[in-house]
């Protein structure tokens, strides 16, 4: 098992590091959870104005009319509102992804896990290095056999 060293703190163990992942899933869960409800109360609070809206509309007849245009200006409202908390759900939600992201990273780093850049680069020395003994081969086989040991 692991043994952290005297300058390692436990966070940077793996166990201290899947710890840090669970919270850090745990907030990034939560938050969209809040931001879902924060949505739904601000879409409650304005199905709310409307309506009331609505009953004043249906105490008072004379009114109709100027009703419909007050009933369609709502209904922009709402959508208006609507589309700007899913703005600022959506804003938050890839807050939330970078920081989980750049967590994510940090602790790959800390294992010591290579990147994709990291891999690419031992593909392409081990592609330079095929090349190097098929040329190597080549030019030993061409030359003819090596002359006799002895």
């Amino acid at each position: 098992m692991h043994q952290p060293h005297d300058t390692e703190t436990l966070a940077d163990t793996p166990a201290g590091i899947v710890g840090e992942l669970g919270d850090s899933a745990r907030q990034i869960w939560l938050a969209g959870i809040g931001a879902l409800a924060r949505a739904q109360a601000e879409g409650s609070r304005l199905f709310e104005q409307l309506a009331e809206e609505g009953r004043g509309v249906a105490q008072s007849p004379a009114d109709a009319k100027g009703a419909a245009a007050r009933l369609e200006g709502l209904r922009q409202a709402l959508d208006a509102a609507m589309e700007r908390t899913r703005v600022r759900a959506d804003e938050t939600w890839d807050s939330v992804s970078r920081v989980f992201e750049r967590r994510i990273r940090q602790s790959l780093r800390l294992m010591d896990v290579p990147t994709r850049q990291d891999l690419d680069l031992l593909g392409a020395r081990i592609d330079a290095l095929a090349m190097e003994l098929r040329q190597r081969n080549a030019a030993e086989s061409s030359a003819g056999p090596p002359p006799p040991a002895g």
